[in-house]
C-alpha cells in the first residue's frame, strides 16, 4: 500500500469514526466540530428564522477529549442565562440524547415555563467501549459512569460559566442510563456537588441520600434500576419526607395501550408523577409504563415514539426536566 493510498484510508477511517450512527453499539460516534476550547466571544446558535441551533466544540482536558453540542438562545450571549447539562447513555450520542429529552428546544422557550431567561443546554458526545485515550474502557460494560471524561466535564461547564456569564444559582444537570450514573458521580460527590443546584437522574438509581433537590425517572421494567423508584421513596420517607402532591396520577396507567411502529409492537403507556418534601429536602419521582424494542422500559419517556431509545408515555421528559430546575434553583 503507497503512501498516498494509506493516507485516503486514513482519512476515511477517521471520517467514519467521527460520523458513526449513535445506533451502533460501543462506537466512539463524537460528530465532526469546527470550533474549539477555548471558546472566545460569546454567541448565540439561532439559526434561520429564529430557529433552535447548535454549536459543536471540541475539548481536550489532561489528554482526554470530548466534543459538546451547546446549545444557546438569543440573548444569552448577553449573560445571565440558565445552564443545563444533559448527559447521554451508552452506545449514545448528543443527537440522540436530545431525541428523547428535547431540551435544546424546552430550554430555548424557558420562559414560557416561567423561568425569567432561557437555558443554555450543553450535551457532551462521550466515548464508550472503543476509547481513544484508555483504548478499552471497562467501565462502560457494566454502565459505569463517564468517570475518564468527568474532570473534561466539569471544565467544560465552569468555562461556559465564565464565558456565557450563567447565572450561577439556575445550573443543572440530567443524565439517563450511564449518563446517570454521571450524575450520581457528581451528586454523590461532596466536592463536586455544589456545581448544580438540582439534578436528575434517568434510568438509573441513585447511589445516595437525596440532599440537593432531585428527581427520578424511571420506567417500568427498566432493567437498570429495577427497584429504583420504591427504593428512592422509601428511602426519603424514611429520612422525615412526606408526599406533598402527586402531580399526575394516571387512571390508566395500569393498562396501558399496544400499538404498531416502526420497531414493532410498543407498548404505549402512562406515568405517575410524585412530588416529596423533607426538612427543606425535595424529591419528584416519575415512573411510567412505556416500552420500546429492544430496552423495553429502559427509555426516554416522550409523547411519541422517535427513536430505539425513546418510548411513548403520554409525558415529555424534558417538558419534566425545565419545569423541576424553574423550581429549584440554588
Amino acid at each position: 500500500m503507497n503512501k498516498l493510498t494509506l493516507m485516503l484510508f486514513s482519512l476515511v477511517l477517521m471520517a467514519l469514526s467521527h460520523s458513526a450512527s449513535a445506533y451502533l453499539p460501543l462506537v466512539d460516534n463524537q460528530p465532526i466540530t469546527f470550533k474549539s476550547c477555548p471558546l472566545g466571544t460569546p454567541v448565540s446558535t439561532e439559526s434561520w428564522w429564529g430557529r433552535v441551533g447548535s454549536m459543536n466544540v471540541r475539548c481536550v482536558v489532561d489528554g482526554v477529549d470530548v466534543v459538546y453540542t451547546v446549545t444557546v438562545p438569543p440573548g444569552c450571549e448577553r449573560g445571565g442565562c440558565g445552564l443545563i447539562l444533559d448527559n447521554h447513555g451508552m452506545s449514545m450520542n448528543a443527537a440522540q440524547q436530545n431525541a428523547g429529552t428535547k431540551l435544546r428546544e424546552h430550554g430555548w422557550v424557558a420562559e414560557r415555563f416561567g423561568a425569567p431567561t432561557p437555558f443554555i443546554v450543553v450535551q457532551p458526545n462521550l466515548t464508550d467501549l472503543f476509547d481513544r485515550q484508555t483504548l478499552i474502557d471497562i467501565e462502560s460494560v457494566v454502565g459505569g459512569a463517564y468517570l475518564n471524561e468527568l474532570p473534561n466535564l466539569v471544565y467544560f461547564v465552569n468555562h461556559v460559566i465564565d464565558v456565557y456569564r450563567v447565572d450561577t444559582n439556575r445550573t443543572h444537570m440530567y443524565g439517563f442510563s450511564r449518563g446517570g450514573k454521571t450524575v450520581n458521580a457528581i451528586y454523590c460527590d461532596m466536592g463536586l456537588r455544589q456545581l448544580f443546584a438540582s439534578y436528575a437522574v434517568g434510568g438509573m438509581d441513585l447511589e445516595c441520600p437525596v440532599d440537593k433537590p432531585l428527581m427520578l425517572i424511571i420506567g417500568d421494567g427498566d432493567f437498570a434500576a429495577p427497584n429504583g423508584i420504591a427504593e428512592a421513596e422509601a428511602a426519603f420517607l424514611s429520612q422525615g419526607g412526606v408526599t406533598t402532591r402527586a402531580i399526575v396520577n394516571d387512571p390508566g396507567y395500569s393498562s396501558p395501550d399496544w400499538v404498531w411502529t416502526w420497531g414493532g409492537l410498543q407498548r404505549k403507556g402512562r406515568h405517575h408523577h410524585l412530588r416529596f418534601k423533607a426538612n427543606g429536602r425535595k424529591l419528584e419521582t416519575i415512573r411510567h409504563s412505556g416500552s420500546t424494542l429492544p430496552l423495553g422500559g429502559h427509555c426516554h419517556a416522550a409523547d411519541e415514539y422517535n427513536g430505539w431509545i425513546v418510548c411513548n408515555a403520554n409525558m415529555e421528559t424534558g417538558r419534566k426536566l425545565v419545569k423541576f430546575f424553574i423550581k429549584n434553583p440554588r
